[in-house]
């Protein structure tokens, strides 16, 4: 069977007719340069495609299974336009402290979420508003998936010993105003990551975590000093993907006590009786789908006095939440329910990738 993952979902295609599944298999090794004679173990490998004036990236992931072998293939587009900061659904408040963030001459910001939550998008987009003649900007990514000219990336390449922390390290003797390190992985990276902060450099990274306030307490056990981590620390952005509503189809729906009363969801997040919602319909431009295109919801958490104090060996990230709500942090939840009021997606999306605190 073949199937395709459409804005976050999978969806079933037609395979190709008559044509045997090793067989597509075996080509699909060939472009992307592993053993074609290998079905016993995983193999992993890339290529580069052009489809008409389309430049792609290709990384194939090949498994062993009961029934034969499974190829995940994915599409890494060079697209600059996938670049634009008002593309990614930033809040206008939300813009303002990000821009505000990136004017920081040192310290490190760290974007959080899990795989295929647009962390990688979100972190190109910085450095293409970070890069100017005046910066030297390092990257050490696994892979590199934007192409941006005027910055040096680096991909790690752990067979040879280049790993995020070995090139960390020697990314500090290349002289960089701004490094980026595509994911924190280890204690050793996340130690050398700091240090590099708190010499002078601004360091951007991700890790993988629930919310914005569970990124201090990862950090900690991971082995970065509290204080270290107080004096380096600037901000921690969360965020998850959902669908965009299709504009053509969607349709506006104002709540009523029958509708409360059979989705407790809409009370659980805010809306009441007489507010007004959009849903999916579907319709021939988003394939029936009702939705076309995905955007952001976020949560930026800026480390405030208050927050920064609660930096300690024994933090706890719901304490570190309800302060830095307290002190006006916006939640995902709370973004994602602001789009849904201006028509941008439904609650049922934002339910689907957040939860109710």
């Amino acid at each position: 069977s073949v199937r395709m993952r459409v804005d976050g979902l999978l969806r079933p295609v037609a395979g190709p007719a008559g044509v045997l599944p090793q067989a597509v298999i075996s080509r699909i090794k060939i472009v992307a340069g592993l053993n074609i004679a290998e079905r016993r173990l995983p193999q992993d490998g890339a290529a580069r495609l052009r489809v008409g004036r389309l430049e792609l990236d290709v990384r194939v992931a090949v498994m062993p299974t009961q029934h034969g072998e499974s190829a995940v293939i994915r599409l890494l587009p060079k697209d600059r336009e996938l670049l634009a900061i008002d593309k990614l659904g930033f809040a206008a408040r939300d813009d303002r402290s990000l821009r505000r963030l990136l004017a920081l001459p040192h310290g490190m910001i760290v974007i959080c979420g899990p795989t295929g939550s647009g962390k990688t998008t979100t972190l190109a987009t910085t450095l293409s508003i970070l890069n100017e003649p005046t910066r030297k900007i390092l990257t050490i990514e696994d892979p590199v998936e934007y192409e941006i000219p005027g910055i040096n990336q680096s991909q790690v390449k752990s067979a040879i010993g280049l790993t995020f922390a070995s090139a960390l390290r020697s990314f500090v003797r290349q002289d960089p105003d701004v490094i980026m390190v595509g994911e924190v992985r280890d204690s050793e990276t996340a130690h050398v990551a700091v240090h590099a902060a708190l010499t002078g450099h601004l360091v951007l990274t991700t890790l993988h975590t629930e919310n914005a306030a569970a990124a201090v307490p990862r950090l900690l056990d991971l082995g970065v000093e509290d204080f270290l981590l107080r004096s380096t620390l600037r901000a921690v952005i969360a965020q998850r993907l959902v669908r965009r509503l299709c504009e053509r189809c969607r349709s506006k729906k104002m709540l009523g006590k029958a509708d409360m009363s059979a989705d407790p969801r809409y009370a659980a997040v805010g809306f009441d009786v007489g507010d007004e919602v959009y849903e999916p319909r579907g319709c021939e431009s988003c394939g029936g789908a009702g939705y076309r295109g995905r955007l952001g919801i976020f949560e930026v958490l800026e480390l405030t006095p208050e927050t920064r104090s609660l930096i300690q060996g024994t933090t706890d990230a719901a304490v570190i939440d309800r302060v830095a709500i307290q002190t006006g942090m916006t939640t995902m939840l709370d973004d994602g329910m602001a789009k849904c009021r201006s028509g941008a997606t439904s609650v049922a999306e934002v339910l689907r990738v957040t939860t109710v605190r």
